[in-house]
């Protein structure tokens, strides 16, 4: 992990409709782009790709307010609800209208519950992870809420905005920590074939939709509304950044978000870190995986059931509790070793993976790539 900024990400993206019945035009976008005149650099490319789509999209896409609300409630207990909070001054009337939406709460929540249990009921058989998703629904999901402070080393409780975010720094910091070991690449040769249009394409198709954005706030909605234009644009883009090595700043920036773990988390190893990264920094790298998979693919063992296409964990639990279930019809002892390992994935030494893909014989542009993304990344902490 590079260069660790610790700001107040106070700000919200804004909820912006990129579906394509609206779409961008690509005339406006184009017009756009074109009026920003030709880049050299990379940086400066990518700069005029971003103010032609966020400009052309503010002036054709309405922002919508989204209005949170329960999936059970129903237009007339909203109604209600804005006529209680018009009365407030009213006693009696504020009363009666309260006692109505509570009565019309009940009855639409019950509904809700019944028609989802006939649902699930049907499910059982046919569809069980549909099934299961409704099940969740009902029961709802456990989150929790941040305490607002924070730990420091020494066991201090820390409620200070600015030595929150020090803190934070100081223990992603440690936690990202991973000397660059590995000097070798840059000597190799870099020729590779260049990035197809198709691979874009399909890379972008495999995007899903409704996930939050980056630090640049590009969907990938309105990439996708883009459509014929977008390809050529991105393509050319991505090859400038897959041909130089060199990757904008929006791209290579990160937005980490702590989740606590469970109520009352006031250590930073309590919290989950979820990192929000460029839309287009995930095409460029489905598009690496994607050309690289073929190789990695033999490397992976015939057991490895997470992350593994068409191979989900709930496989693995499948053959376990077979296994158990037939040692126990022949009476015979099971044992298991479960390993939890802290932060996995967040402490993986970077160098260790370079030397396992060049032994694979990776093209030294996608090592490039990858290298740059791992030791030149830049992150910034909003609480």
């Amino acid at each position: 992990m590079g260069d660790f900024n610790a700001k107040v990400g106070t700000e919200k993206v804004d909820d912006i409709v990129g579906k394509h019945g609206l779409g961008i035009r690509n005339e406006r976008v184009q017009n756009k782009f074109e009026a920003l005149g030709d880049a050299e650099e990379v940086e400066q490319q990518w700069e005029n790709f971003k103010s032609a789509i966020m400009e052309a999209a503010t002036e054709v896409i309405p922002k919508v307010k989204r209005k949170a609300k329960q999936k059970w409630m129903t237009e007339e207990i909203l109604i209600l609800m804005e006529e209680r909070r018009c009365v407030k001054g009213n006693k009696e009337k504020y009363e009666q209208i309260h006692k109505k939406v509570q009565e019309k709460c009940n009855m639409s929540k019950e509904n809700w519950i019944n028609e989802k249990c006939k649902e699930i009921e049907q499910q059982r058989k046919h569809a069980p992870q549909t099934m299961y998703r409704n099940i969740e629904e009902i029961t709802g999901k456990r989150t929790f809420l941040s305490t607002g402070c924070i730990k420091a080393m020494n066991g201090d409780i820390i409620i200070d905005k600015e030595k929150i975010l020090e803190r934070w720094a100081e223990y992603i910091r440690e936690l990202f920590k991973d000397d660059e070991k590995d000097h070798n690449i840059m000597k190799n040769n870099f020729a590779g074939p260049p990035i197809m249009k198709e691979e874009v394409e399909t890379a972008i198709k495999k995007m899903k939709h409704g996930k939050a954005t980056g630090p640049d706030n590009i969907s990938v909605e309105l990439i996708k509304a883009l459509e014929d234009f977008r390809i050529g644009k991105v393509t050319h883009l991505l090859n400038e950044i897959y041909d130089t090595g060199q990757i904008p700043t929006d791209l290579s920036k990160s937005i980490f978000i702590a989740l606590p773990k469970k109520p009352g988390a006031t250590e930073c190893e309590l919290h989950r870190t979820i990192s929000l990264m460029s839309h287009i920094t995930k095409i460029q790298l489905k598009i690496i995986m994607l050309r690289i998979r073929n190789k990695i693919k033999p490397e992976i063992a015939e057991e490895q059931c997470g992350f593994v296409e068409d191979k989900e964990t709930s496989n693995a639990i499948y053959i376990l509790r077979t296994l158990i279930e037939r040692a126990l019809e022949v009476q015979k002892d099971v044992y298991l070793c479960f390993i939890d390992y802290t932060k996995t994935f967040d402490r993986v030494r970077h160098d260790e993976i370079i030397t396992e893909l060049k032994q694979l014989n990776i093209d030294a542009k996608k090592l490039r790539i990858i290298k740059t993304m791992y030791w030149e990344q830049t992150a910034t902490m909003r609480i």
